[in-house]
């Protein structure tokens, strides 16, 4: 068995390997502004979720020491499932709001433990190019940890992988990563509040133009 350092580093080589590999072989490029908030650790990377392509566009942006937080219905996926519980992903229930909430748990322990998490505060993939409701799970997780969060918007991923499709296409993506934003303060009562302005950093960000 891999001890925890080994396991680490074996994650990390194949998040480098999947995010240099997956953008090379669909033609991807990425235009990247704020980059050097993606070093940040630990931290909680919120992204708008437009596209099948979206984790291979993460492993390519974040590169190493971060986990995913995935639907329970990937577990079942006999190659995903596997791959996803190796690299300490958190599997969450949507169905049951209660077990979510529970399920989001370990994951302060992962931000405390000095990694980051990448999540999509939609829950699901946009069926146009507008933001959809937030979520309160990732900062949620944020709050607890007292970590940053630091948004992450993809403004065309769709241009690559639509939801519905199957054949991925060559494009250059846009991302607009955030500066990252403070969370000591917040608490229960202002949660909600906090998630709303957050959502409309990626609206406004997402009406700039190119």
């Amino acid at each position: 068995m891999l001890r925890t350092g080994d396991r680490r580093r074996a994650i990390n080589r194949a998040i480098e390997l999947w995010g240099r590999l997956g953008t090379r072989a669909c033609g991807v490029a990425l235009d990247v502004a704020g980059a050097e908030h993606l070093a940040l650790r630990p931290a909680v990377f919120v992204f708008n979720h437009q596209s099948g392509a979206d984790p291979f566009l993460l492993c390519a942006l974040l590169r190493r020491d971060f986990v995913g937080v995935a639907k329970h219905e990937i577990r079942a996926n006999p190659v995903l499932g596997p791959a996803f519980a190796f690299a300490g992903a958190v599997f969450v229930d949507r169905s049951d709001r209660a077990q979510s909430m529970a399920a989001l748990a370990p994951a302060i322990d992962t931000l405390r433990s000095g990694l980051a998490i990448a999540i999509a505060p939609e829950g699901r993939r946009s069926r146009s190019y507008e933001v959809g409701p937030f979520k309160k799970g990732a900062f949620w997780i944020a709050m607890g940890a007292r970590v940053p969060v630091v948004p992450i918007v993809l403004h065309n991923a769709r241009d690559v992988l639509p939801r519905g499709g199957w054949v991925m296409r060559a494009a250059t993506v846009r991302v607009s990563v955030l500066p990252p934003i403070p969370t000591a303060d917040w608490s229960p009562a202002t949660l909600p509040a906090h998630v709303e302005a957050v959502r409309q950093r990626f609206v406004e960000t997402l009406a700039k133009p190119a």
